[in-house]
Order: structure tokens, then C-alpha cells, then sequence
């Protein structure tokens, strides 16, 4: 492990993947199409992709319609056509996916030991908006950051330093939390920290920066913190 405890001041945790489930996505697709599951896993690659094309383009839209273009584009791979009413339908999961079961406990035993604690992430404010609340730490958490603040996606640098400058925390003194193994790495890029939320089981990347902890929930790392 090379989590230097003693320099974590603040804590910033990522959203989906997570918080949330982004595979309760498949859900509502599971009711209108026969391959849910391979379209959900296109549509979640796709539209994290977008994001980081729109980095490299100069370009920016909102992370919902992102997501709606990677659903089109998902389906469209699959020989699916339904109609804009049915695609809209489907989006709106993404204000009510599933919460993983630790996210209230784990973020509020973190508030408890003293740790300022902020959402950052790539969803425009309308959709953190519903997140923090379904995952029930609207009351807990100091804030939640979104993209649209200055349009840069994840893994660019630019987010995460302005994360900090919104925590009013060097980035040294941060730790960001993420099941995202390229989110955890632009946190380090920043000058964060970065945590690695496993949380099912993946096999970690060859290529990249290595994360400077990796656990499986938010137990683990309230433990560590607790213990420091």
C-alpha cells in the first residue's frame, strides 16, 4: 500500500460505479429488448468514451446527452430501433439507479471521522442532483461537483484540480475515490491520491498508473482511516 494517510485532509468519491450501479441501467432496457445486458455494456463504454473525445475535440455537452448519443449509437449496433419517447424512458434511469448498499453508512462514517467529503463527477448538476439524493447523502455530503462547472471530463487533470479548488484543498492533501480505474489515474495525474473501489471483482489494468489503494467498499477504507 502507498496511501499516505497522514496527508488526506479531504475526500472526493466518484459517482457511478461508485455510488451507483451503472448496471441497473440494463433494467429498463430489459423490458422493451431481448439483449439488454451486451447494449448496456456498449452504451456505458460509449458514452465514457464520448466524454473523453469531447476532452480531445475542444467540444462539450452534457454527460445525459452523451449518454443519449451511446444509447443510440448501442442500440444502432444491435439492430434495435425504438422510438425518441422509448429512448427517453430508458435514459431516466439514469435518476434512479441502484445504490450500492454500503454508500450511506461508508460516506457518513467518513463525515464522522472528520473528513470533508464531495461528489465529483462527470454528471451534469441535474443528474448529481438526483444521485445524492436516491443514494440518501444529500444531508451528509459538503457538496457534489459536476463537469458542467467547467467542461472537462474525466480523466482530464483540469476537473480534479478544480474539484480542489472548490474543497478548498491542495490536491496533496486529497484522496479520490473511484471504481473507475482511468478516474482514479487522473486524480493522480492532478496530484491527488487515488483509491481503487473494486467493487466487482476486475482484473487491474497492465497499462497506467497503479492505484495507491485498492479496496472492495467503503468499510475498508473507513477502517484504515480510522485506525490511521
Amino acid at each position: 500500500m502507498s496511501l499516505d494517510v497522514s496527508r488526506i485532509k479531504t475526500i472526493t468519491i466518484d459517482s457511478y460505479s461508485t455510488l451507483l450501479d451503472v448496471d441497473s441501467a440494463a433494467g429498463p432496457l430489459r423490458e422493451k429488448i431481448d439483449n439488454a445486458d451486451e447494449v448496456a455494456k456498449l452504451w456505458r463504454y460509449e458514452s465514457l468514451v464520448y466524454g473523453m473525445l469531447c476532452n480531445f475535440y475542444g467540444t462539450y455537452e452534457s454527460f445525459y446527452e452523451l449518454n443519449r448519443h451511446a444509447l443510440r449509437y448501442s442500440l444502432k449496433v444491435h439492430q434495435i430501433d425504438l422510438p425518441e419517447e422509448e429512448i427517453n424512458d430508458i435514459l431516466s434511469i439514469y435518476h434512479d439507479l441502484k445504490v450500492f448498499d454500503d454508500v450511506r453508512d461508508g460516506v457518513k462514517a467518513l463525515r464522522d471521522l472528520g473528513y470533508p467529503v464531495y461528489v465529483l463527477s462527470n454528471g451534469d448538476p441535474a443528474m448529481l442532483k438526483s444521485l445524492v439524493k436516491i443514494a440518501r447523502i444529500d444531508d451528509i455530503i459538503n457538496d457534489y461537483i459536476s463537469v458542467e462547472e467547467i467542461h472537462q471530463y474525466k480523466p482530464a487533470k483540469e476537473l480534479y484540480l478544480h474539484g480542489a479548488k472548490r474543497a478548498a484543498t491542495a490536491p496533496e492533501n486529497i484522496v479520490h475515490i473511484s471504481a473507475g480505474w482511468f478516474d482514479f489515474a487522473g486524480a493522480q495525474q492532478a496530484g491527488m491520491q487515488g483509491i481503487w473501489m473494486n467493487r466487482k471483482d476486475e482484473i487491474p489494468r497492465i497499462f497506467g498508473p497503479k492505484p495507491d489503494l485498492v479496496v472492495r467498499g467503503f468499510a475498508e477504507v473507513v477502517e484504515l482511516l480510522k485506525n490511521a
